[in-house]
């Protein structure tokens, strides 16, 4: 008797042989005409589905961030999933079941292999003359700010941003498509300088971080490689400082009075101080500041570099001033990702004399690539290291990061020219994003700031600066004023040419606090801190 266990013997042409011969054939025929179907349930884990220039952009550049458009397998949301855990950043969904992200160079192989993505491409900017090309962009900061994002509709075209500086060389980074000049004006406030050029190269690079644009750059490899956060906003060269970056009080607050003079004439609707006074002094009492809040009360809004001297040092005009934004320096540590974000430990926080906390938000300031003024002015002169692809300097400072926040706010202000600068400034403090993982990291503010959160703001923005006193400067003679803070002050009762100066102190406001040589390049820096 055979067992229960024996295994039966069939011969070739027993019926159940014969089915499944034709099963086997079916399931091989099956997968041999959907091997090369790319929207299968269950990819291959192994093949990498990239672009093929895609990957050896990618192999080429591991470091640099890729906007690309993520395709997924029959709406499989592992797809999306797949983005975080590289340091990548998605940045929003498509009709068609896809995504763009932004991600690494380096997981970009890695990641095609995932079975939830069927395919990864470039996301490629669709391009016309005298545009900027995203993909291109050889610096994080654009990026980091979410700035690109909006280059398709706005650019900052229109708005005038003035940077009181030590003046803006010409380079072809500021004209626009039909080859004119991006600098509306230029003026010289400095009796030591005898033109607008920039002699120290620190002005020119503050520019270019605001404004820049290297799409007109006819050299091979520099035509689109590093551009500022609004690429074809006005730019009003206000020159308060001289070669060697210093300059009077007495120079800036004849330069604001101009600003506020001429606001109206040039659409100024930004201004830009990369600069600190060498005395600390209350807000009530400083020129600067005074000069500054009137700058504010007649709606232009003022970005100010909150200084590099670390943790309880906001006590310098103007950056301690309550109603202008004062701007400390994020670290974006090479990558265009904002979670792995931190602050550098040399910007400037704290609480002032008058009891206010600084600064109201950062933005990136470390390592930054921007225009160089010359190759023989003062900065490239001292640091010949820190000059990149012959045409461009790195470095890091507050100085580098406050024209971050103008340059958003002139996007912002070409989106809704309607809007007041406080409400800007209320926009900034409530659609940054705090840098830490559980516990927010010290001297920040509000945090980051995000140049796509506040151009697309879809309300009504609220306003800042509610119930804050007037600088004492700012009083009139009968000791009674008007000012508000809602940007339609009266001024009518103000008069500057009877206003008490003998409080205030006409000390030097410089970027350094002193020559160049006394900078400290402690700290693992790679790059020049300028203040």
């Amino acid at each position: 008797m055979r067992s229960r266990f024996t295994r039966p013997s069939y011969s070739a042409t027993h019926p159940a042989v014969r089915d499944w011969r034709l099963v086997f054939l079916l399931l091989v025929l099956v997968s041999c005409l959907t091997s090369g179907i790319p929207q299968a349930q269950a990819a291959d884990s192994t093949a990498v589905r990239a672009l093929p220039q895609l990957q050896n952009d990618a192999a080429a550049n591991p470091r640099k961030t890729f906007r690309v458009v993520i395709q997924r397998v029959k709406g499989n949301r592992n797809a999306d999933a797949a983005v975080s855990p590289v340091r990548g950043a998605k940045v929003r969904d498509m009709a068609n079941d896809a995504f763009v992200a932004n991600v690494p160079g380096a997981a970009i192989k890695a990641m095609s292999r995932n079975p939830a993505i069927k395919f990864i491409t470039y996301d490629a900017p669709m391009r016309k003359m005298g545009m900027v090309d995203p993909a291109n962009v050889d610096t994080v900061y654009p990026g980091t700010v979410n700035a690109p994002e909006l280059w398709s509709s706005l650019t900052g075209a229109g708005i005038g941003v003035a940077v009181l500086d030590t003046g803006i060389s010409s380079a072809p980074d500021w004209q626009d498509a039909a080859g004119d000049s991006r600098i509306a004006y230029q003026i010289n406030f400095n009796s030591n300088a005898t033109s607008t050029t920039d002699g120290s190269g620190h002005g020119t690079h503050v520019a270019g971080i605001i404004a820049g644009n290297s799409w007109n750059r006819s050299t091979s490899g520099l035509t689109g490689k590093y551009i500022g956060i609004a690429p074809e906003a006005k730019l009003i060269n206000v020159k308060v400082s001289d070669d060697q970056g210093m300059s009077y009080a007495s120079d800036v607050v004849d330069a604001i009075e101009w600003v506020i003079a001429n606001r109206t004439t040039h659409n100024i609707r930004v201004m830009n101080l990369s600069l600190v006074s060498s005395v600390a002094e209350s807000y009530k009492t400083s020129i600067l500041d005074a000069a500054v809040e009137k700058a504010w009360f007649s709606g232009i809004l003022v970005t100010v570099a909150a200084g590099n001297f670390g943790p309880d040092t906001v006590k310098y005009p103007p950056a301690n001033d309550p109603f202008v934004i004062t701007v400390g320096a994020s670290d974006p540590l090479g990558t265009t990702l904002r979670s792995d974000d931190g602050m550098a430990p040399w910007s400037s926080y704290g609480i002032t004399q008058d009891g206010f906390s600084k600064p109201e938000v950062v933005a990136p300031g470390r390592s930054m690539v921007s225009v160089l003024s010359s190759s023989t002015c003062t900065i490239a002169m001292q640091f010949p290291t820190w000059v990149t692809d012959t045409d461009y300097l790195r470095m890091s400072g507050t100085s580098m990061a406050s024209p971050v926040v103008a340059g958003s706010a002139a996007l912002a202000f070409q989106a809704h020219p309607e809007w007041t600068n406080d409400q800007v400034k209320w926009l900034l403090l409530n659609t940054s994003t705090l840098l830490g993982d559980a516990t927010p990291l010290p001297g920040q503010g509000a945090g980051e700031i995000d140049a796509a959160a506040l151009a697309h703001y879809s309300s009504t923005p609220e306003l800042a600066n509610q119930g804050l006193t007037v600088s004492d400067q700012l009083v009139g003679p009968n000791g009674t004023t008007t000012y508000t803070s809602t940007s339609t002050a009266s001024w009518s009762t103000a008069s500057w040419s009877t206003a008490s100066w003998s409080t205030a102190s006409w000390s030097t406001a410089s970027w350094s606090t002193a020559s160049w040589s006394t900078v400290s390049w402690s700290m693992d820096m790679t790059e020049p801190v300028v203040h």
